[in-house]
């Protein structure tokens, strides 16, 4: 069996926390799910950038600021990187979509986003090509889409992640192999559902909880 990605999820009640970086043995990346709507914590640091950092990017000590943060919680890591989850506004148009998305990842040093919209990720990925983007498959109607869109475009330059309740065959899992070239199975719950899905050559495995994580 290969080796596989591992990642653990932050819920979003500690999506502060998140941002901050958790470090463990097991872990090979951070995802956490944060918001450009009004009244979340990413939507507060976009105003806090736009206002004092203009175009350098942001600081630990800039975060240190905020009060949205606890300073007694700040230890700055950056060596887990971090895949943030985007909720977007669904009505935002691009020209305003990508100079705010290109903000927050510059700012935080983002590699990878993920966002719940195919044309938005299709979108994304061409206009900022050093940035990895995921989409987020939501159903099965979803992956039947996906498989249909493949059949006439070839491979997607996305990657995708599915939560793992969406793959009960192995023969879905080789579908999406096809279209995609990185497979992401999120919110995995037991051990020996992660190893099951080892063996289907996933690409990466997330989860909530890190022993789920440290058999792998």
């Amino acid at each position: 069996m290969s080796r596989v990605v591992r990642t653990l999820l932050i819920s979003n009640k500690s999506a502060a926390k998140a941002l901050l970086g958790v470090q463990h043995p097991a872990v090979d990346r951070n995802a956490v799910c944060v918001s450009l709507r009004r009244g979340d914590l990413i939507v507060n640091i976009l105003k806090f950038i736009r206002i004092f950092s203009q175009n350098n990017a942001i600081q630990a000590a800039d975060f240190q600021a905020l009060s949205l943060l606890n300073n007694k919680d700040c230890s700055f890591s950056w060596e887990v990187p971090i895949t943030a989850h985007l909720v977007l506004p669904f009505f935002i148009p691009k020209a305003r979509l990508l100079p705010d998305i290109k903000l927050v990842v510059d700012s935080l040093g983002l590699t990878r986003i993920s966002v719940d919209n195919l044309r938005r990720s299709i979108f994304l990925a061409a206009a900022l090509p050093e940035l990895e983007v995921i989409w987020i498959v939501r159903s099965k109607k979803n992956l039947r889409d996906t498989i249909k869109i493949n059949q006439q475009t070839g491979k997607l330059g996305v990657l995708v992640e599915v939560d793992e309740t969406l793959l009960d065959s192995e023969n879905i899992t080789r579908n999406l192999l096809e279209c995609f070239t990185h497979l992401i199975v999120t919110n995995v719950r037991t051990p020996e559902r992660a190893l099951e899905l080892r063996t289907w050559s996933v690409s990466e495995i997330a989860s909530q909880h890190i022993t789920v994580l440290n058999i792998l």
